[in-house]
């Protein structure tokens, strides 16, 4: 359900008649959410919950964390932060047990994180640590563009000391396998960018192009089809390949959510399981209010419904 202030609950429950055709979904959340919006008429006919374990397909299943009296929508709290990531922790624990196929997550405040005292920044962070893994790529996908990021959830000044040979190779790599392995693309072509205006002008503005050109020669050796760095002002209008990978978080974000904002997904490579969210925020603005447009969850689910039957065993 992600944060219980936020949108989370409404785009679910709209999207129910539409994502329970070909798997069975389990909400993971507090049932005083679902209460909180029933004057709303989110859904075109009554949801009758099943206990977990207990629906068939066509159901909708729910695990009441029971966690919250009440909720006052778009507000932060601790107890917000605090019931987002209980929602986090039995969801992982449910799909690490094999009883669930795929996580897909809605968006939490990362204020509320914070007031609660939770240590991570966001969802992927935290996912990782639950996976066991220290590396990992964002990917933001929707039906035109992939794009993953070489570093994510930090500050613009901070950017250039993590450009290595090594950060962006394990990106490359990671990027190519589940391009692979997840969308089924044989032999993926992937176009990255540089850091710097004009990608550096061959060291005019900027050292970072040579790291980056020298992890796109490892992962060329290695028999990746790949070619960079490109200036990223003019890259991305030529959509010509399988995936760009970008140096920062805005560089990448920016073109993939301006070329389709409602259907954009957020996808992170290298976890043990399959985890999608939708691209956007808490919405916290029109929270509780109805107005919320569930596109981009609905095709978070579909996304994962589609890595779960494409993914090796």
């Amino acid at each position: 359900m992600g944060d219980p202030a936020g949108i989370g609950c409404e785009i679910i429950l709209k999207s129910l008649p539409l994502i329970c055709k070909y798997s069975i979904p389990v909400i993971v959340g507090d049932m005083s959410a679902v209460h909180s919006l029933n004057n709303l008429n989110l859904y075109p006919a009554p949801v009758h919950f099943k206990n977990y374990g207990d629906g068939r397909m066509g159901d909708v299943e729910f695990i009441d964390l029971g966690l919250l009296d009440s909720v006052e929508f778009g507000h932060t709290g601790i107890e917000y932060g605090e019931a987002s990531y209980r929602y986090i922790m039995e969801s992982v624990k449910l799909t690490c047990l094999g009883e669930t196929a795929a996580i897909v997550t809605c968006p939490i405040s990362k204020a509320s994180i914070r007031e609660a005292g939770i240590e991570f920044i966001g969802h992927t962070e935290l996912l990782a640590h639950c996976g066991g893994i220290s590396d990992y790529v964002m990917m933001m996908v929707n039906r035109s563009m992939r794009i993953s990021l070489v570093t994510i959830h930090i500050a613009l000044r901070d950017v250039p000391e993590k450009i290595t040979v090594d950060s962006v190779f394990r990106c490359l790599m990671m990027t190519g396998r589940s391009l692979t392995d997840l969308f089924g693309i044989a032999k993926p072509f992937i176009r990255v960018c540089g850091l710097n205006p004009h990608a550096g002008e061959n060291g005019l503005m900027g050292g970072e192009e040579a790291l980056i050109a020298e992890a796109i020669r490892k992962a060329a050796a290695l028999g990746m089809n790949i070619s960079g760095p490109h200036p990223a002002d003019t890259l991305f209008h030529k959509r010509d390949c399988d995936a760009y990978v970008a140096m920062y978080h805005d560089q990448g974000l920016i073109p993939v959510k301006t070329i389709d904002f409602e259907r954009t997904v957020n996808i992170t490579l290298g976890l043990p399981f399959i985890r999608t969210s939708p691209g956007h925020g808490t919405g916290f603005d029109i929270a509780g209010r109805g107005i919320a447009d569930p596109s981009s969850f609905i095709e978070a689910y579909r996304l994962s419904e589609f890595f779960t039957r494409n993914r090796p065993e």
